[in-house]
């Protein structure tokens, strides 16, 4: 595929980055025609349903702000980013299952077990996983050390002390007297997991420095803390249309909604970003312009 120069206008190039997002999507997994054909159509049920595609837009930019030189540097960053959004779309089955969430709305389309089954959602999800670390495998123009390094943080991010860790803590989430610090420590593996991954996987694909990374690991954990706050602000504040899944999933759960009120989790939410947009300006990247509209974008429910 032939990678487009960077445009001039940053809402263009950044569509222009979401058009490759969903072409490479749609060639990674197999098509609906192929045997099993029912298992392909809930996996392409669940990747390509309409999403803002925050976690490789995330990837992409900053691997690009990071200093990768040429198309086929980008094409690389482009795959990477798909994997993480491989990731997300299995863990969402997972999220959205009885045994789970039991939710039946996700990106206002019935979730994958509701759209075929149960047992088609679970392996659908195995096989999205899988297939994720195929993709990465298969960076050829990226080295073979780099290419290990990124393997490792997935396995890591996804794992029993990453996303899974998480998920776990979050069903076992009901106790009133949970405090701030450990739903951050919880938010942290859920949703942070996968966000560092994809802002990682970057730095290491443009080869940036250590303080670089550094600073890129802090944008990454407050990011994921304001991910997820935002999330179950939306849960609780928009309807299933406006949230684009089912939402009041989160009602018994402690959170920090539950445990703060909206007014004052509201503030929390925007110091979390602001925290975010430091370091993002600290690890020198150069395309912040480009950056803060990504998260303008995905976080303009705010400015209502």
């Amino acid at each position: 595929m032939a990678i487009p120069l960077p445009s001039t206008d940053i809402p263009t190039d950044i569509q222009t980055m979401r058009g490759l997002i969903e072409a490479r999507l749609s060639e990674v997994v197999p098509s609906v025609t192929t045997w099993p054909a029912r298992l392909h159509e809930a996996q392409r049920h669940a990747l390509l349903s309409p999403g803002k595609r925050f976690r490789p837009l995330l990837c992409i930019f900053i691997a690009k702000g990071g200093g990768i030189r040429d198309t086929v540097e980008l094409d690389a960053a482009i795959s990477t980013g798909c994997v993480a959004e491989m990731v997300h779309a299995a863990s969402l089955i997972l999220d959205d299952l009885p045994c789970m969430d039991d939710a039946d709305l996700r990106r206002n389309q019935p979730t994958t077990h509701i759209a075929f089954d149960e047992s088609t959602a679970i392996l659908s999800a195995t096989a999205l996983l899988n297939r994720a670390f195929g993709v990465l495998s298969r960076l050829d123009q990226v080295s073979a050390e780099r290419r290990i390094e990124m393997i490792d943080l997935l396995s890591y991010a996804v794992g029993s002390k990453g996303l899974i860790a998480g998920q776990m803590a979050d069903l076992a989430n009901v106790d009133k007297g949970t405090t701030i610090a450990e739903i951050e420590r919880l938010n942290t593996l859920k949703t942070g997991a996968l966000f560092d991954f994809s802002v990682e996987s970057a730095a290491i694909l443009s080869g940036m420095r250590a303080s670089q990374r550094a600073a890129l690991k802090d944008f990454s954990y407050h990011l994921g803390l304001a991910f997820q706050l935002f999330d179950d602000v939306k849960d609780v504040v928009m309807s299933d249309t406006q949230a684009e899944k089912s939402v009041n999933r989160d009602v018994g759960k402690a959170t920090i909604l539950a445990i703060a009120g909206s007014a004052a989790s509201k503030d929390k939410l925007r110091d979390y970003l602001d925290s975010a947009t430091a370091a993002l300006q600290r690890a020198e990247l150069s395309n912040l312009e480009s950056l803060t509209a990504i998260l303008d974008n995905q976080f303009a429910f705010l400015r209502t």
